[in-house]
Parts: C-alpha cells; sequence; structure tokens
C-alpha cells in the first residue's frame, strides 16, 4: 500500500502526522496499526514506513527514505476546455512522466463555460498527487494557474518545443534528456495568428494522427510520443 505524507519531511526515525484524506484512503483499504506501507511524497521521496493508529488519526513513522532525482522536464501546455476532460488528462498524464501542465487560454477556448478557473487549481492538484500515489510516480506533475498564449509564448524556450499540428511533421523517434514543451490547441484549433506566432517562436508543427482529436487525447497523445522518443534515445 502507498499513501502520501507532506513535502519536506521523510527521515528516517520521523513520526509524520497524515491528513484527512489519506486517513480515509486508509480507513477504506482497512489498513492496520503498525503496518508497513510504501511512502511518497511526490517531491521526490520514496522510502518505507509503519502506520501508527490512535482512534481515527493515522501517523506514520519513517522507516527509510531516499530522494530520487527529477526526471527530464516534460510540459503540456493544454488549451483549457471542459473542465472534466482537463481533469482526466492530468491523471492520465502522470502516467505518462508529464512534470508540469499549463492550463492555456486561447481565442478560442476562452468562452468555454465549463473550461479551467483558478478555483478549479485545488482538485486538479488533488488529482495528480493521487494518481501519483495510484501509479507509483516519485515526482508529481505540477500543475499551473491558466495563462494566456501569449504570456506563455514569452517565455524562454528550454529545450525542445513541439506544436501539435494536423498540417505538422512527423515528429521526432528519438529523444534525448533534454526539456521538451508542447502546445496543444483547442478543438477548433489555434487562430491563424497564435499558430504562426508559436511557429516563429521555435515550436516545431508535429501530427500526432491522421484525424482530428480532441484535446485531451491530443495532450496523452503527445506525451506517449515524447516518452517512447526518449526511450529509444536513452537506449540507442
Amino acid at each position: 500500500m502507498r499513501i502520501l505524507i507532506p513535502p519536506g519531511g521523510g527521515t528516517a526515525g520521523q513520526r509524520i502526522s497524515l491528513d484527512d484524506n489519506e486517513a480515509h484512503h486508509l480507513r477504506v483499504r482497512r489498513a492496520r496499526d503498525r503496518e508497513i506501507v510504501e511512502l511518497l511524497d511526490g517531491t521526490g521521496l520514496r522510502g518505507t514506513g509503519r502506520l501508527m493508529q490512535a482512534g481515527k488519526q493515522w501517523a506514520v513513522e519513517v522507516q527509510s527514505a531516499h530522494h530520487e532525482a527529477r526526471p527530464a522536464e516534460l510540459t503540456l501546455a493544454v488549451a483549457s476546455g471542459d473542465r472534466d476532460r482537463f481533469s482526466w488528462m492530468v491523471e492520465k498524464a502522470v502516467e505518462f512522466g508529464v512534470t508540469r501542465i499549463v492550463p492555456l487560454e486561447t481565442v478560442r477556448s476562452s468562452g468555454v463555460a465549463t473550461g479551467i478557473r483558478d478555483a478549479h487549481l485545488r482538485r486538479l492538484r488533488r488529482h495528480a498527487l493521487e494518481a501519483t500515489k495510484q501509479c507509483g510516480v516519485a515526482w508529481a506533475v505540477q500543475v499551473e494557474e491558466p495563462l494566456s498564449l501569449n504570456d506563455f509564448r514569452e517565455r524562454p524556450l528550454v529545450g525542445s518545443a513541439w506544436l501539435a499540428d494536423r498540417w505538422g511533421t512527423l515528429p521526432p523517434t528519438h529523444l534525448g534528456g533534454n526539456a521538451l514543451t508542447v502546445v496543444i490547441g483547442p478543438e477548433g484549433g489555434l487562430a491563424d495568428g497564435e499558430r504562426t506566432g508559436l511557429i516563429a517562436a521555435g515550436y516545431l508543427p508535429i501530427v500526432l494522427g491522421p484525424h482530428a482529436l480532441r484535446f485531451e487525447t491530443a495532450a496523452l497523445a503527445a506525451a506517449a510520443l515524447a516518452t517512447t522518443a526518449r526511450m529509444r534515445g536513452s537506449h540507442g
């Protein structure tokens, strides 16, 4: 069984109180006092601990812990369509090793009534942590506040940059360990000025499939292609 502890702790011998979410998880899983569990904190810690129960309160005593190096950056900047589908995408992106997700406000997504707003970020981040626990990833994906595409484009590029585009070329089959940023437009596509602006800023147009994709499908397809290309690169 895996549990999440607050970031910044996790030294051997330390006793850490668990929050209500983790306590509920333990009750549902019928955890036992003194049971040994796997520990994660979403910021690289991986370890083991012993559960300690006092009534309805749970704590864990850290038995061992080490920190894993942060993986190569994989950022998905995704036009913020329907929030339920966006939330599903965030959870699945964790499984592909995505490190950062930026909800983008574009010309054709800004009017979506069910889109991502600042008030939804807490829920999205919690879902990301839950997915981290489920699949055993040491580093949780970071979900940023919604940002306009123009402001995002002004950020300095680090590493490679892709733009999901139906007129693009096939993505590279091999990638090294450098950072990669992928921009995914809304289902109606980016406006002409948005597309040309990104290409001028250094984003390589790449095609993800033979048909038009919903934004969440496109985001996960890009993550899968990037992950596979990195695996090929690391194995020559």
